[in-house]
């Protein structure tokens, strides 16, 4: 059972970041007030942060089988 909710976890995480790296208005807003100023690169860093939650939730889900 902790493994569906840590995959579902890590789903909701990777959706996120998926949003982030592709929405360019809302990636704005919410950088705008991080302490951490990146210029560019931003949205391939949040592209692959995604697919590196979806991997572990994968990883989550298989690893027994």
């Amino acid at each position: 059972m902790w493994r569906y909710c840590g995959a579902s976890v890590f789903i909701l995480i990777g959706a996120l970041e998926l949003v982030l790296a592709v929405n360019k208005r809302v990636r704005d807003e919410l950088m705008k007030n991080s302490p951490v100023q990146l210029s560019r690169g931003v949205s391939v860093t949040f592209l692959v942060a995604a697919l590196s939650a979806f991997s572990i939730a994968a990883a989550f889900l298989f690893f027994y089988r």
